[in-house]
């Protein structure tokens, strides 16, 4: 095996060669069926993904602590820079034997009254299932635990084997692309924590440890990293799935309406979730007419919560009760349907592949789509 460099810029431009050279050559793949996603010019395409969190695990939630804590109002401090992280997916269809992804990720800062914006980009990606259990085990080792997504057999410690992929870690087309735009993401986030000193590094999502995507060793460096550098690291989650003492994160402001403010919900956790946070979690409204989301810190050793979110909230911008830095790294991250129809025509030549109609179900349900069912 290669030796792995630290830069994660490099790792990132390594995994996407070996893609490459694991994907079959044109020659290869020259008349393959693939059925592509369909689009139409008005449709919106999602890249938002529901966190892997152990979901069945969170609506377990029980009562250890306090009735409830006190809310806590902002205090602004001074301000610093501010750098977030988004990471998109297409996934643009599926072949016979793989499946063809694109990964978008972006990473904008704030900073000295000025912005700039870095943009990774790959794709179209052609994933082999023949090579699963390979690329899997790369991504691990990426990742710091070569073992994390793959059973393997280390008995010789200078060439392991590998037995197969683990299960619900890539059993289907979803959560294999998913694993491809989680270490897209995190290596994207390891770029942020060192790019700027003194601010706040924001991602889109909570800072959950032992989840199935990424080992909790990975996270913690990285909260070292930007430690390191002076930075706290903030997760804010738009549709948290967690409950706290049977309650929606959602619902935990209730009692003070229109008013920016947050209240830690971490003492409220069952003690085993609770370890489950890097940081701790809150409860959080940015302005006083907008939504209540969830909000994970992680602030840098010897700082209070207080100051850094109090240094979080004179730095951010906010775009209707949301960080406006964030919104700008998910527009970078944004597939439209002309950007996903260009890449799968892309991905056709490049591999000559042959597409296939999807089943129209439209006149049969007709007029009774499945959006709400």
């Amino acid at each position: 095996m290669t030796q792995i460099d630290p830069n994660p810029v490099d790792e990132l431009q390594w995994f996407l060669e070996e893609l490459e050279s694991l994907a079959p050559i044109r020659e290869e793949a020259a008349g393959t069926r693939v059925v592509f996603r369909s689009v139409t010019a008005e449709e919106v395409i999602e890249d938002s993904l529901p966190s892997e969190e152990w979901i069945e695990e969170e609506r377990r939630v029980e009562f250890e602590g306090p009735e409830t804590v006190q809310v806590s109002a902002f205090q602004p401090l001074g301000s610093g820079p501010v750098a977030a992280v988004d990471c998109g997916i297409a996934r643009l269809g599926e072949t016979e034997n793989g499946l063809i992804i694109a990964l978008r990720a972006a990473m904008v800062i704030d900073q000295d009254s000025g912005s700039r914006v870095t943009l990774l980009r790959a794709g179209p990606v052609y994933l082999h299932n023949q090579y699963k259990a390979r690329v899997l085990y790369q991504m691990g080792r990426y990742l710091g635990k070569e073992d994390f997504f793959v059973e393997v057999d280390d008995t010789d410690p200078g060439n392991p084997r590998l037995i197969g992929t683990k299960r619900g870690v890539a059993d289907d087309a979803h959560q294999y692309g998913d694993r491809f735009r989680n270490w897209f993401e995190r290596l994207t986030q390891r770029i942020a924590v060192t790019s700027i000193e003194d601010g706040i590094v924001l991602f889109d999502g909570a800072l959950t440890l032992r989840t199935r995507d990424t080992p909790s060793l990975y996270l913690e460096r990285l909260a070292q990293l930007g430690s390191d550098k002076g930075n706290t690291i903030i997760g804010i989650s738009k549709q948290s799935m967690l409950q706290v003492q049977g309650r929606s994160i959602r619902f935990w402001l209730n009692d003070v309406p229109n008013r920016a403010c947050c209240r830690v919900l971490t003492p409220l956790m069952r003690r085993e979730r609770a370890k489950r946070v890097l940081g701790n979690a809150y409860a959080v409204r940015f302005s006083a007419l907008g939504p209540t989301f969830r909000m994970d810190v992680k602030a840098v050793e010897g700082q209070s919560d207080t100051e850094a979110i109090g240094q979080f909230y004179s730095s951010a911008l906010m775009r209707g009760g949301y960080p406006d830095i964030l919104v700008r790294a998910h527009a970078h991250c944004y597939f439209t349907s002309p950007d996903v129809i260009q890449l799968e025509a892309l991905a056709s030549a490049k591999y000559s592949l042959i597409p296939q109609r999807q089943v129209a179900l439209t006149g049969i349900f007709a007029p009774f789509g499945g959006r709400f069912k």
